[in-house]
């Protein structure tokens, strides 16, 4: 089925064909964000009800068009026509692309932030991959709601990751005997600061190194 492999990886000229099938309209959609990021074009929507599915060129008057609907039998989606010609040099296209929303984008750039596990990636770091990898343009606010979606996947949110802490703090101090930790919360229960005196004691050695962290991170 169409849409179940791995989009960032497929070349764009074995993505879509005719007589392919999807388990959804959105699988069909998704699929073909990313095959229009890899071709550096845009498309329109002509027609898209729960049957059907038509897209045409942004650029009016040319012939990539692709049509899908859906199949008597179930919720699948077919391509039952499919034209992947361009009739105007692709370079004449907007290079904001305004298919990629921040969550195609974290589709793409995720393999890389899982290889950068332990470094700080900024939202310019996404923008330099777009703009290196695809020639597209995108906005730092954009890059910024990608960085902060991917990380939320990731690690979870703001909200969760507070929840943690306790444990987190206990099984230091277990780990770590002598250290300290403090989850200090305002009269509202809201993060205010957390505390960490942490003392490790290295091997085959005398000395104890003391460690202090003080992270104060208001919401």
């Amino acid at each position: 089925m169409g849409g179940s492999r791995n989009l960032v990886e497929d070349e764009p000229t074995s993505m879509i064909y005719k007589g392919q099938f999807f388990p959804t309209k959105q699988d069909l959609k998704r699929l073909i964000v990313h095959f229009a990021i890899w071709q550096n074009f845009e498309w329109k929507v002509k027609t898209s009800n729960k049957t059907t599915l038509h897209l045409i060129c942004l650029m009016d008057n040319y012939m990539w068009k692709l049509r899908a609907v859906m199949r008597d039998e179930g919720t699948y989606f077919q391509v039952r026509s499919f034209v992947n010609r361009h009739t105007y040099p692709l370079e004449e296209i907007h290079r904001r692309h305004r298919q990629t929303s921040a969550v195609i984008i974290r589709e793409i750039v995720a393999p890389r932030l899982q290889q950068q596990y332990g470094r700080l990636i900024r939202p310019k770091d996404i923008i330099a991959d777009m703009k290196t990898m695809y020639d597209i343009q995108t906005i730092y606010s954009k890059a910024h709601q990608t960085l902060d979606y991917t990380l939320s996947l990731t690690y979870g949110t703001h909200e969760e990751t507070f929840q943690l802490l306790p444990s987190f703090g206990y099984v230091l101090e277990q780990k770590n005997p002598d250290t300290i930790t403090v989850l200090q919360c305002d009269k509202d229960g809201k993060f205010l600061y957390f505390f960490i005196s942490l003392v490790h004691n290295l091997e085959d050695s005398r000395d104890v190194y003391l460690q202090l962290l003080s992270l104060m991170v208001p919401i």
